[in-house]
């Protein structure tokens, strides 16, 4: 298999430009700009938990209604999910809570041992943040992740290290084309622009390669994956260093999904994704199934406001009903 064979099989998007496009004018004035975080979220705030500042985005935090929590996927940032976190709050802003986590090593947060990505830290990571915004929580929840992230979640739910979760929703993110790719994933970040000479110029590559579908997305999202120094712009998250983790993060991932104890909801971008566990669990009625083939692998940000819409139409679906007690 070549190079860009492997690639694509390790993304499943459209082929990337290996270099930045010379073809469209890149001019610094016809860059895409950058979009501030506070036009999506209400606050950000740090989340002090063992040896990392975690940065948090958060929107409704005085609610007393249901708490989304998004947890992206690797290379990605919380704002990853500006634009669905947006339109969630929206659609009941006096009762949503929003929270969306940048990740050990990844966007704002920083740390210590930032090679350390095991699904157990990680895991350890989710919970003990959301703890410590939500201490003795007894609202519901809906657990959200893209990718890596929705193995994440994955594990927190069926391990029960939440409280009070109502429902699990993962977006692409399968285990068996998850494992097949693995050996290809490698290739495709070797193939990746190394660098940028700005910050416009790496949401365009975005663009360009179909990364990201959508071009608001892309302005919020792209400027917290890369990082600056001596006015060249490099990846924020080193992912080859992590490699020997990759495994662990989606092994069992189909069983933790099926095994968790709440509802369940897997949002893909197309039936190919599906292995066979998923299959026979999902004819089972285990779990809900949502398409959206006109997406990409970032589905969140291709789509926001269908997937926004899935996430809210998800969590009404299985809300607990408050029955008030007939006094006789």
């Amino acid at each position: 298999m070549d190079l860009r064979q492997n690639i694509f099989r390790a993304r499943n998007l459209k082929l990337p430009p290996l270099e930045p496009s010379t073809t469209s004018d890149t001019s610094v004035n016809n860059l895409p700009s950058a979009l501030p975080w506070s036009d999506y979220f209400e606050e950000k705030r740090t989340v002090d938990y063992k040896d990392t500042h975690f940065n948090v985005y958060l929107s409704g935090l005085g609610n007393k209604g249901p708490i989304f929590v998004l947890n992206h996927g690797a290379g990605h940032s919380g704002l990853t999910f500006g634009l669905a976190a947006k339109h969630i709050h929206a659609t009941d802003p006096q009762r949503f809570t929003v929270v969306a986590i940048d990740a050990r090593a990844h966007g704002n947060t920083t740390g210590e041992n930032e090679e350390d990505l095991c699904i157990e830290r990680m895991v350890g990571d989710l919970a003990g943040i959301f703890d410590s915004l939500f201490p003795d929580n007894k609202r519901d929840v809906v657990v959200v992740g893209h990718s890596m992230g929705g193995a994440v979640a994955a594990h927190v739910v069926k391990e029960r290290r939440i409280t009070n979760v109502l429902g699990l929703v993962l977006i692409d993110i399968v285990e068996g084309s998850a494992m097949d790719s693995l050996s290809a994933i490698p290739t495709f970040i070797n193939a990746r622009p190394q660098s940028f000479t700005s910050i416009g110029s790496a949401i365009q590559w975005h663009i360009d390669s179909e990364a990201v579908q959508n071009l608001e997305s892309a302005r919020l999202s792209v400027p917290s994956l890369v990082t600056s120094k001596d006015n060249v712009w490099t990846w924020r998250t080193k992912l080859l260093p992590t490699e020997r983790f990759w495994r662990g993060w989606y092994e069992g991932l189909s069983q933790s999904f099926v095994k968790a104890p709440t509802a369940k909801l897997l949002v893909l971008a197309g039936t190919d994704r599906l292995d066979k566990e998923l299959l026979i669990a999902q004819m089972q009625g285990k779990f809900q199934l949502e398409l959206l083939p006109a997406a990409g692998h970032t589905i969140q940000e291709d789509l926001p406001h269908r997937v926004a819409d899935l996430i809210v139409s998800f969590w009404k679906r299985n809300q607990r009903l408050n029955i008030p007690i007939r006094q006789l």
